[in-house]
């Protein structure tokens, strides 16, 4: 995964994080596992600067998921948004709504294997 790819999954992982208007530890937490499990031997993803472009509007969700080209990327980066959603347990209206429009945004509508990951992470979810 380039760069790039790398930074617009962060970035709808942050959104998703926001999705609720909650500022969640565990939500944090998942984040910060994610931009970890990218990183590079040059180093990590500049979180905090991600962070601002998210709470400024400079970045959308609409321009992250046109820089995931890639269909598993596209995958990726909704399933990492769940379980930033499912972080804290379980998913808001908020939450729920913002990963149907992401799923759609990103052309997954149809993926019928979403469904069982999502009922998956449903199920971790409550067990935390």
């Amino acid at each position: 995964m380039n760069p790039e790819s790398q930074r617009a999954l962060l970035t709808l992982a942050l959104f998703a994080a926001f999705a609720d208007g909650h500022k969640a530890d565990s939500e944090r937490e998942a984040i910060r596992n994610l931009a970890d499990s990218l990183a590079d031997d040059q180093g990590g993803h500049p979180l905090a600067s991600l962070y601002q472009d998210v709470l400024l509007k400079r970045v959308t969700v609409q321009g992250a998921v046109a820089a995931l080209r890639e269909p598993e990327h596209r995958q990726l980066a909704y399933e990492m948004a769940v379980c930033v959603c499912d972080a804290d347990g379980s998913q808001s209206a908020a939450e729920q709504q913002f990963l149907a429009d992401l799923r759609g945004q990103l052309g997954l509508e149809q993926n019928a294997g979403l469904r069982d990951f999502e009922v998956q992470a449903d199920a971790v979810a409550a067990q935390t």
